[in-house]
């Protein structure tokens, strides 16, 4: 008697199970629909085996979260298959714009907080954030971004940054048959203290560097989007002259504008073996050697990078001449005392080259030249008219980083100070307005070489290309369309307009028109050679 009672209460109970669920569904459609009950009926005990099969096509449409008599609609029919064909479409709405990983913010709130660091592809890749959804990243991938590319450790064991990490490139291919590689700026590593620097203190300075990505891989992006901006920039509009060239983007990690190829003290001063290791994988795997044009060019401490291997990088990429050419920005760095008449920077420099890279990786004549005196190789003003290279500088006659890190000077050289600095003295007026001539006079040697040229505001900046490439405001004289872009793209194509290229502002700063329209000109601020890349 027992044993029949436990059979009748295995069978009854889920009966009574199946017939509860069926009076909540007929009475739920009953609600909503006005189909049949036989139809109604049908429909549930077919949903009950339907897990295994399904009849023909059905949608989702006013079915979600149920049955839609021949497939499922619900979340668990995507792990049985037996979904409808419509339920993602119909049913299954889209992720919007999750918080990243250890954060309360998403995608669009990083790129909205700093759109100069941060990126779809950067946030997903750096730090694995789910952008799907967000606003800012439901488009067709940019363009603009370029991937980076560590070198091997095998075929370039000497590749090193400072702390000894890889170095490497990042690449954005381009439609036309031709490269800009790009050396990225960062100043030096050398003693902050300069009466005078000591060895001790250069390396302390360098270690620390080594632990920031300008001495280290370790926290460099796996992509650059945002910071690709002005000559660097895929946007045929603002950038007219290399927006479809092929772009090889040298992060910089060794403290000495890509020079030298030692150890010393636990860290890698291996500039020059960094640049070579890259002309030589792009020659390996991106063919650049055939290509109808290259331009090396580089910011701040890049630039001068340039004037000191253009020569070689010709001799190593083994292209014919007319191919190979030079545009730094920002790196004709004199050789002066600063107002106090103390050899400051240039001793920092000759500090960081005596004691840790030494002066062999510079250019070839400029050594043969100053054989006793090498540290002269390290000013372009010394070795200009050895370089056989064609080379037009952007620089300005006032350069921002000159005014404040070599000559020291920390006062406003105009009427409109604004309250936030003291006005020059005449001594330091005097002497801010020298660099001007100064810098005409040093770089003459260079442009009146054949296929060499200048472009140069009378504004206190440092590094342009980046942001005033095409602003019709900085035109060189003012009102005349010779932008930046303007007067390269000349140079490049060889369409001399009768000024050999040389565009000098005439007029001193600050009666220039370029100087007033840049927010920042009456000040000796340093400008940043490129925005900030540094995951936070």
């Amino acid at each position: 008697m027992l044993f029949r009672r436990r059979t009748l209460l295995f069978v009854s109970l889920p009966i009574c199970i199946v017939w509860l669920a069926y009076r909540h569904y007929t009475s739920r459609e009953q609600s909503s629909s006005s189909s049949s009950g036989e139809k109604k009926t049908k429909g549930f005990f077919n949903g009950l085996i339907g897990r295994a099969t399904s009849g023909g096509p059905s949608s989702c449409e006013g079915h979600c979260g149920g049955w839609a008599e021949n497939c499922w609609c619900d979340e668990s029919c995507e792990s049985h298959g037996n979904c409808c064909e419509d339920y993602k479409s119909v049913c299954k709405s889209p992720k919007t714009c999750p918080t990243c990983p250890n954060s309360e913010y998403n995608c669009d709130d990083w790129i909205k907080w700093d759109p100069s660091r941060y990126s779809c592809a950067s946030l997903e890749k750096d730090f694995n954030c789910d952008c799907t959804g967000c606003t800012k990243c439901d488009q067709p991938p940019r363009s603009n971004a370029a991937t980076l590319h560590l070198l091997d450790t095998k075929t370039y064991p000497q590749a090193r940054c400072l702390d000894g990490s890889m170095a490497g490139y990042y690449l954005r291919r381009g439609a036309e048959p031709k490269f800009l590689i790009f050396l990225e700026g960062g100043g030096w590593c050398y003693d902050d203290q300069c009466n005078p620097p000591t060895k001790a203190g250069t390396l302390a300075n360098c270690r620390e560097r080594s632990g920031s990505r300008l001495g280290s891989s370790r926290r460099w992006y796996s992509v650059l989007d945002a910071q690709l901006t002005g000559a660097l920039s895929s946007d045929p509009i603002a950038n007219p002259v290399f927006h479809n060239w092929t772009l090889v983007y040298l992060p910089y990690c060794d403290g000495a504008s890509f020079s030298g190829n030692q150890e010393k003290d636990g860290l890698h001063f291996r500039g020059k073996a960094i640049l070579d290791s890259v002309i030589a994988e792009t020659k390996k795997t991106l063919n650049i050697q055939q290509a109808q044009q290259v331009v090396l060019s580089g910011g701040s401490a890049g630039a001068s990078a340039v004037y000191y291997h253009i020569d070689q990088v010709r001799d190593d990429l083994g292209v014919p001449p007319g191919v190979l050419y030079g545009l730094p920005d920002a790196g004709f760095f004199l050789n002066l005392p600063d107002k106090d008449g103390i050899d400051c920077w240039p001793a920092q420099m000759k500090s960081l080259f005596d004691n840790f890279v030494t002066y062999r990786d510079l250019n070839k004549k400029c050594l043969d030249k100053f054989s006793t005196e090498p540290w002269k190789c390290l000013y372009p003003e010394y070795f200009a008219d050895l370089i056989e290279t064609p080379v037009f500088a952007l620089n300005s006659l006032y350069d921002s980083s000159e005014t404040r890190y070599t000559l020291r000077l920390n006062c406003c050289p105009s009427s409109n100070c604004g309250g936030g600095e003291y006005p020059c003295s005449t001594r330091d007026l005097a002497l801010f307005q020298s660099m001007r001539d100064k810098h005409e006079e040093a770089w003459k040697s260079l442009i009146s070489k054949n296929n060499s040229g200048v472009w140069a505001p009378s504004c206190i900046a440092h590094t342009m290309s980046w942001d005033t490439w095409t602003n019709a405001a900085w035109s060189v004289p003012a009102d005349s369309k010779n932008t930046m872009a303007a007067v390269v793209g000349r140079w490049l194509a060889g369409e001399d307009d009768g000024s050999h290229f040389n565009y000098q502002d005439p007029v001193p700063y600050p009666d220039n028109k370029p100087s007033l329209a840049r927010p920042s000109a009456g000040s000796f601020s340093l400008e940043a050679s490129a925005p900030p890349m540094t995951p936070s």
